[in-house]
């Protein structure tokens, strides 16, 4: 249901002299279909000053135009990479399974420093107002032989952590959960839900609880996206398992509605009044574990279905990531979905759900895509990096690693993507994709 903490150990020296040396660009080929009209439109400056959410906006289109970077390097850190980026000027905040936190200087990757925390990292750092907020975890139930059990995470709980943007330690809050998703910030406060089924708001300045609230299950990995005011949170129940998507009220917790589509592992989308969740059906007659994945959208404002897509039924795969449902992103009026069980990336109508393309990958594709001047960016389980045509599908250029992308999202800043590959930071001129 996460992504798992288990690892084969390798050297940092050892992976960056193997994705220095490995790096192999081809051109590559894939089954498309359907046909798309318009082309992206220019991203966005970068927001100073705040970086709120996973991927930094519900759109979960991390482009930026500025800084204007153009880098070329990359940097090991102590163990595999899972959590999104975040960019605060020159510096870039990352995660790892190694328990730390590092700030990194964007234009030469040099490590400007790294704080030790107490369980490992996954999820996406956020700031505002000059506080960063990191939450850690740790993977499977806490009753494992039990059912029924409905915590996620580790007999001592997890903790979220704010620190400064220089690393000064602010503030913690312990649950009994584990704390992996991204929260998100709005204003003064941070929202989140966890491995324990419940959602929290903190105060950002003082880590105080302003509400907590029950939900139907455990939140794994899903992000928390806000909206207007509204935060969106998917969970899972267990036993019997069922998924559902919640609107709350980032005032006092209230549940404005809730939507049986969804899933633990990723973060609703948000844009133009719909909100987009990625789910599962299981079917355990014909795969050990397998299923067909579901798409659908919500009305952002009433929680009612607009649309639903049904993949092809899969297996579910576990290289480098047990995740199972994967956080779409919208640009442009398109929803650009990973199907992770099935080696697809679909571009739908954002807005009646029709299929414009389907791209059939050369392995899974686990990380949401970001979207620039008409190519779409992301990387699969087989260590291919694309480079794909918004219009049609089409692959424009591919780089191969000699490691596999996880769950890890690409993030732009200038003419520069900056991904992770095991326990690689890599950033790269998009001229070189």
């Amino acid at each position: 249901m996460a992504r798992e903490a288990n690892q084969e150990r390798m050297s940092v020296a050892q992976r960056t002299a193997v994705i220095a040396a490995g790096i192999v660009v081809l051109t590559a080929a894939g089954c498309v279909f359907g046909q798309r009209g318009s082309v992206a439109q220019s991203p966005p400056p970068h927001a100073s000053g705040t970086w709120p959410m996973y991927q930094f906006g519900a759109t979960h289109n991390a482009v930026f135009e500025q800084p204007a970077l153009h880098a070329d390097w990359q940097t090991g850190l102590g163990d595999r990479i899972n959590g999104g980026f975040a960019l605060e000027g020159t510096t870039l905040y990352a995660v790892s399974f190694d328990h730390k936190l590092y700030a990194i200087d964007a234009p030469t990757g040099k490590i400007l420093w790294s704080l030790l925390t107490d369980d490992i990292l996954m999820s996406t750092p956020v700031y505002s107002r000059g506080v960063l907020i990191i939450g850690s975890g740790h993977n499977g139930f806490m009753k494992p032989d039990d059912p029924v059990s409905q915590t996620w995470g580790r007999p001592e709980g997890n903790n979220v952590f704010a620190y400064s943007l220089a690393g000064k330690p602010l503030w913690k809050f312990h649950t009994d959960g584990e704390d992996m998703p991204t929260p998100a910030i709005a204003g003064d406060t941070v929202v989140f839900g966890n491995g324990d089924a419940h959602a929290y708001a903190l105060d950002l300045a003082t880590g105080k609880q302003k509400w907590q609230v029950p939900l139907a299950g455990a939140v794994t990995m899903a992000s928390t996206a806000i909206d207007n005011g509204v935060a969106f949170i998917s969970s899972c129940h267990n036993a019997p398992y069922f998924c559902e998507t919640r609107a709350l009220d980032v005032r006092d917790g209230r549940t404005l509605w809730t939507n049986p589509n969804g899933g633990s592992d990723c973060a609703p989308a948000v844009a133009d009044g719909l909100v987009f969740v990625n789910g599962d059906r299981n079917d355990d007659s014909r795969y050990h574990t397998g299923g067909t994945d579901i798409v659908a959208a919500i009305d952002e404002r009433s929680g009612e279905t607009r649309w639903t897509y049904e993949g092809e039924p899969g297996p579910y795969t576990f290289p480098v990531t047990n995740e199972r449902q994967i956080a779409g992103t919208v640009a442009d009026g398109t929803l650009f979905q990973p199907i992770g069980n099935t080696s697809r990336v679909i571009a739908f109508d954002a807005r009646t759900g029709k299929v414009l393309w389907s791209l059939r990958t050369w392995a899974n594709v686990k990380m949401s895509p970001v979207v620039k001047k008409g190519r779409v960016y992301f990387g699969d389980t087989g260590g291919v990096l694309y480079a794909v045509d918004e219009r049609n599908g089409d692959v424009i250029h591919t780089s191969s690693f000699l490691q596999p992308f996880s769950s890890a999202p690409p993030l732009i800043a200038g003419d520069t993507i900056f991904s992770a590959i095991g326990s690689i930071v890599v950033a790269m001129p998009l001229d070189h994709v």
